[in-house]
């Protein structure tokens, strides 16, 4: 079988391994030949894998770096061939595992990693992988023993391509405008979130935020069974000082690892997982309260001098940085900014006006930013031209018990190659 990777990271190199072990031809379309791996460079180097030839193919794994619109892919589509991506294709080739699979424009990671923390405290082995990163591509579970349930990030990229994908248990967190740089508009974006649940029936399950007016409607349009989480959702998985479900107390909001509110709905949506595979209390409180945040999400690197740091690399939307803001606790340094994806920040740098001690502007968009500060006469700013630089500036406006926070709003693409790269900069701009 003819097979043609358009990408070839760290989700589509697993694929090749796999495909190549098999027999397959397999052939690569990749624009950014420097980017990648030594590993995917060694492959191409040994010729297991042969270069894009214009001829016809009877399957194409697309990364998520090829949008609908690509010329690769009009073209691709033109001629009728099949295009899927990593995600739909490990589906198959599992031949349909138990998947529980989460997504939401924040949070995902979080909920994802805290689930499959759970079912391990309950002993159930469990594969945690997919779009969350640091971590695996799902397809790394075909090199792998079996597992009980496969706990997965998907993003709305991934969505996109799906045909037989279809989670036992899908978590959506929430909806808020994204990726317009990916997706054509916004009702587009929500339908590739709904795709989470199109292949679902009605003995499976949606696990959905109660909060979010979008994911609440769609509760009403899905097959599947719904468990909705949130303050007010009595029916489902709810907070009163303690975590219930239905009317059970679960366990008490304390000791609690997690920052802000808006991770109390992504412990909700693992409570609601939980409960739906019938797993006791205590090891749902177990799992919990064992949980370790991930890294570049509200990570707490410490105090140094008097001054508190929080490295959230991760946060690359105006939701999420409004809500992780709001978790922070103290006088702040903002190091803002990096490069748009079509949604707006408006109401982001509105609360830094009110709210943030000062800020320090580094990534593609400074100036604009900048020029919004001067217009609302916000004037406790200055821009960066790296990492380092914008950590020792946050540190002039930093006095004993502050925090200083990276807490971007905007996508990292332009000074940094993603949001890993990111964080690591601002710890290591930290610690020297």
């Amino acid at each position: 079988m003819k097979v043609l990777l358009l990408g070839l990271g760290r989700a589509n190199l697993k694929v090749a391994e796999y495909l190549i072990k098999k027999g397959e031809e397999v052939y690569c379309y990749e624009e950014r030949m420097e980017s990648l791996s030594e590993s995917a460079k060694e492959i191409l180097r040994q010729g297991k894998i042969k270069v894009f030839a214009d001829i016809d193919y009877e399957l194409v794994i697309a990364s998520p770096g090829f949008p609908p619109q690509k010329e690769i892919i009009k073209k691709l589509k033109s001629k009728n061939t099949l295009i899927i991506d990593e995600i739909e294709w490990t589906f198959q080739t599992l031949k349909e595992p138990k998947v529980i699979a989460v997504t939401g424009t924040n949070g995902k990671s979080t909920t994802a990693a805290l689930v499959s923390q759970i079912l391990k405290s309950a002993g159930i082995k469990n594969f945690l992988g997919g779009n969350i990163a640091p971590g695996k591509p799902f397809s790394e579970a075909l090199f792998e023993e079996e597992k009980e349930y496969y706990v997965l990030e998907v993003s709305s990229f991934q969505l996109t391509r799906i045909k037989k994908f279809r989670p036992y248990i899908g978590v959506l967190t929430n909806i808020s405008l994204d990726h317009l740089n990916w997706h054509q508009n916004f009702e587009e974006y929500i339908k590739a979130k709904k795709n989470l649940f199109v292949n679902q029936s009605s003995t499976d399950y949606a696990v959905l935020n109660f909060e979010d007016r979008i994911v609440r409607g769609i509760g009403r349009e899905v097959r599947s069974q719904v468990v909705f989480f949130g303050k007010r959702a009595k029916d489902g998985v709810w907070l009163n000082g303690e975590f219930h479900f239905q009317d059970e107390v679960i366990f008490e909001d304390k000791n609690i690892p997690l920052l802000g509110q808006h991770n109390r709905l992504n412990i909700m949506a693992g409570i609601g997982v939980a409960k739906i595979l019938g797993i006791n209390n205590k090891k749902i409180e177990e799992g919990v309260k064992s949980f370790k945040p991930l890294k570049h999400r509200l990570e707490d690197l410490g105090v140094i001098n008097g001054v508190r740091y929080i490295n959230n690399s991760m946060c690359t939307n105006e939701v999420s940085a409004i809500e992780s803001f709001k978790a922070v606790e103290g006088d702040k340094i903002i190091i803002v900014g990096g490069r748009e994806k079509g949604d707006n920040l408006e109401n982001y740098l509105k609360l830094l006006i009110h709210s943030a001690k000062a800020c320090v502007i580094l990534g593609e968009n400074a100036e604009f930013i900048a020029q919004y500060f001067k217009q609302h006469k916000f004037f406790k700013y200055k821009i960066a031209k790296n990492m380092k630089e914008a950590v020792n500036f946050a540190r002039e406006f930093a006095k004993n018990g502050d925090v200083i926070m990276l807490n971007p709003g905007f996508a990292s693409f332009g000074i940094f190659r993603d949001f890993l790269e990111r964080g690591e900069a601002f710890k290591d701009a930290v610690k020297h």
